[in-house]
């Protein structure tokens, strides 16, 4: 795929009973990769698919190489898997329920872009609603709580400037295989969610910036593979929430915070109960509080403070989710 002897991108879709998502999906990371005249290559890496998928890949995209792995092994292993088969100096990860435009990855790698630049977030919008955001590059505040940037504002406003974030969303996003190498790759041990946000901050630690392009635009069916709001996402997020503060969180920073952190939370799981009748928000940092000293031991080497956005809040949290119903919502009635 494109010209050249040299893989410049090597883009990984990682699927799972989504056969017709996957196909929209690889039709346009297809016409985006050869839009950028590089030489470049596809990779799926299928998670036990029940459906057709891995017959859609074989039969309709024949220069994508199919990884199928014989169970589910959850989404950051499974791009491992990915990476492991590819050369590309570039690694554009593309979630199997979202597109990309056709000119987003050739207007990134026209540009120059700084050496120690380790992963560059595309613009994100709701599918159904393509005049608002789902993600403008993530963010980190204060209370090591992680967000999507100018979630639910409109994509005409401040997310049509570019900017320097804290990281790329997974969901859409191209990261530079020397800063994955140079910080030990994607933890294959986080099932689900958060992943990216483990990445963006240990590259953040190691000196790795990223830049949000917004004129590389996907679109996103928000949750369609993973509902929003289901106790198995709150598990996930709850656990690696808790992986994520004793990896990364420089001991200054959990004891001069950790007060607050802890009255969020409670805050958190609390509301969650009530509104949603769960606790898996719980369960879940009970289940990521029982690694927290091995990860805290493993995390020594890299971890050093780094500079957080302003403390987010409560009310922050529920403006984001009100904007994930008002995307899921469009989404559902569309």
């Amino acid at each position: 795929m494109g010209g050249g002897s040299v893989v410049t991108v090597s883009a990984i879709v990682v699927n799972r009973d989504a056969a017709a998502l996957l196909r929209d999906c690889l039709r346009s990371m297809q016409a985006a990769l050869d839009a950028t005249g590089l030489r470049t290559e596809i990779v799926v890496v299928d998670n036990a698919s029940s459906d057709d998928s891995r017959d859609v890949v074989r039969r309709e995209f024949p220069e994508v190489a199919l990884v199928e792995n014989p169970d589910n092994v959850g989404f950051p292993a499974a791009v491992n898997a990915g990476i492991e088969r590819t050369s590309g100096e570039w690694i554009a990860l593309l979630n199997n329920d979202a597109t990309i435009e056709q000119d987003a990855l050739r207007r990134i790698l026209a540009r120059p872009i700084p050496d120690d630049v380790g992963s560059v977030a595309m613009q994100m919008r709701f599918a159904a609603r393509p005049d608002l955001v789902n993600s403008a590059g993530i963010g980190l505040d204060a209370l090591c709580v992680a967000y999507d940037r100018l979630l639910g504002t409109p994509a005409a406003g401040e997310a049509a400037r570019p900017a320097e974030v804290f990281g790329a969303c997974g969901g859409a996003a191209l990261y530079r295989r020397a800063m994955l190498d140079d910080i030990g790759g994607i933890d294959g041990r986080i099932f689900l969610y958060l992943d990216d946000v483990d990445v963006a901050w240990r590259a953040r630690m190691a000196g790795w910036r990223t830049l949000y392009i917004p004129d590389a635009v996907v679109w996103h069916h928000h949750s369609a593979t993973t509902r929003h709001g289901s106790s198995f996402k709150y598990f996930h997020v709850g656990r690696n929430r808790v992986r994520l503060l004793a990896r990364n969180a420089d001991r200054r920073h959990l004891l001069r915070r950790g007060p607050a952190i802890l009255a969020y939370d409670l805050g958190y799981v609390a509301y969650v109960a009530v509104t949603d009748r769960t606790l898996a928000p719980v369960r879940g940092r009970f289940a990521g509080l029982r690694e927290w000293r091995s990860l805290r031991a493993e995390g020594a080497p890299l971890r050093r403070p780094v500079e957080l956005a302003p403390r987010e809040g409560f009310r922050a949290a529920l403006r984001r989710r009100r904007a994930w119903a008002t995307g899921a919502s469009a989404q559902q009635g569309s």
